[in-house]
């Protein structure tokens, strides 16, 4: 008797429908279909065309500005390129091709603003070569030709022969045209020596000097042969044409200078003698000048816990305990080891050398926290510190789950310097914000801002990402371009 299968049950329902339901059904498809329309619309067309058209009109006020130095037979071609440039953007805004309008725009903007530059490099002005995009605490400039000390501002235009000064507990950072960050540290102060561009041959040089205290320099990679980045004192200086980073202090009393290379290859030399350095060397110069046989630092120490960015959540400050631990380095007989509430460690919270690889912290009021471990041998030379990490402390809950907001994310000013640009911008209170997937530091109120290198000559697309503690998303764009002379 041969086996049969067993049928599939299949059920059917039967139910009613009504004219009205059938109505409003319909209603709902056609206002989903218009409001996705409205997005295809505003995300492919409105939105491409407004920052289009915002980028034209600041080309044309730039292009103003720069068309005044007609007269000037050698800026005469780059305005007229300006011209073009602007030109194209307008024509292809007329025939709706706004991303290729932007491009132009933003080429137009850049050839004008090189005009004006070069217009006040020759007037002995230049304003565009080095700024301050970061102040702790109390930080001074004095001009050049002035008397009077000012308090330092973000985004402050500075000069050759300007003088930025930082108290005990302040720090700066100034970004130059050619692609250094230099870190002031507290107690110190900084004269900029030179400032140079030739018109033709591109050639940078910079000099800064310091008069005391102590700086840390990270430099990029010369754009031509002969550029160069130099960190001098009174009896010695460093000069490096690579991407490097060094220390350089100063101690006026003594008259004693340490140079500590931490990357890269710098030259260090006195009136009578020279020595080059690579990345785990330093050298000191006496009083005289003379400088002393080179010395090895101590290896970077590998944080351990907690990672970077962790929450600690507490109903009590007194119950906050958090324990923050680092590999030992071979060598070093101690660790320095700072925590602060400032990203430049300007005015420490702790700060002291320890024997042991860890601490606990006990009874911490809710805020951010950051901290960095540095290696110390038996001669007393300390090495680099460690990346810095951040960590948080919070008596509220984490954010439920079941959150589906993706959080604010606003670029509020944006301002370019060479292949540099200054960022500012705001978010959601506790939220992270990526920029070209690198992590950037957020406040507590979520504001931030941050210095980012553009990648290539001529047109760049920045993408920004921030997200909540749920793990939403809001990413935003904003293209900036890269002038090629």
């Amino acid at each position: 008797m041969s086996r049969r299968e067993r049928p599939i049950p299949i059920l059917l329902e039967w139910f009613n429908v009504t004219y009205r339901s059938v109505f409003v059904g319909l209603a709902v498809v056609a206002g989903l279909a218009l409001a996705g329309a409205g997005y295809w619309y505003y995300e492919h067309r409105y939105r491409p065309r407004r920052e289009a058209q915002a980028s034209i009109a600041s080309a044309g006020e730039r292009y103003a500005e720069a068309q005044a130095h007609e007269g000037n037979t050698q800026l005469r071609e780059l305005i007229e390129r300006a011209g073009v440039a602007l030109e194209s953007a307008r024509a292809s805004f007329a025939g709706g091709q706004y991303p290729e309008a932007q491009e132009h725009a933003l080429r137009s903007e850049s050839l004008s603003q090189r005009v004006l530059d070069m217009a006040a490099e020759e007037r002995g002005e230049r304003t565009t070569q080095v700024r301050i995009f970061r102040v702790e605490g109390d930080v001074r400039v004095k001009r050049a030709g002035e008397f009077a000390w000012v308090p330092a501002e973000r985004n402050l235009l500075l000069r050759a022969g300007d003088q930025i000064k930082t108290s005990a507990s302040a720090s700066a950072q100034l970004l130059y045209f050619d692609g250094t960050v230099t870190t002031v540290q507290p107690g110190s102060l900084v004269e900029i020596r030179e400032l140079y561009e030739h018109p033709v041959t591109r050639v940078r040089r910079v000099r800064e000097r310091l008069n005391w205290g102590e700086v840390l320099a990270s430099t990029q990679q010369g754009n031509v042969r002969g550029s160069y980045h130099e960190v001098g004192t009174e009896q010695a200086a460093a000069r490096t044409e690579r991407e490097s980073e060094f220390r350089v202090a100063y101690d006026r009393e003594t008259r004693r200078a340490a140079f500590d290379v931490f990357g890269g290859m710098v030259e260090v030399a006195s009136d009578s003698e020279r020595q080059v350095l690579e990345g785990g060397e330093r050298v000191e110069a006496d009083a005289s000048g003379r400088l002393q046989a080179k010395e090895l630092l101590p290896d970077v120490p590998r944080l351990i816990a907690p990672p970077d960015q962790r929450v600690f959540v507490f109903e009590r400050s007194e119950q906050a305990r958090i324990r923050l631990t680092w590999e030992r380095v071979p060598g070093a007989v101690r660790y320095r080891l700072m925590i602060a509430d400032r990203f430049l460690f300007s005015e420490p919270l702790y700060d002291a050398q320890r024997e042991d690889t860890e601490v606990v912290i006990e009874g911490i009021a809710p805020g951010e926290y950051y901290w960095k471990v540095a290696a110390v041998n038996d001669a007393a030379i300390e090495g680099r510190f460690s990346e810095t990490r951040q960590f948080r402390v919070t008596n509220q809950r984490i954010r439920d789950a079941a959150d589906r907001t993706p959080p604010a994310l606003e670029i509020t000013e944006v301002v370019q310097s060479g292949p540099m640009l200054i960022v500012n911008g705001r978010t959601e209170p506790g939220a992270q914000v990526w920029v070209d997937n690198e992590r950037v530091e957020v406040a507590d109120d979520g504001t931030f801002y941050t210095v980012v290198r553009l990648r290539k000559e001529g047109l760049n697309e920045l993408v920004f990402v921030a997200q909540d503690a749920a793990g939403n998303q809001t990413t935003r764009r904003h293209r900036a371009y890269v002038e090629t002379y």
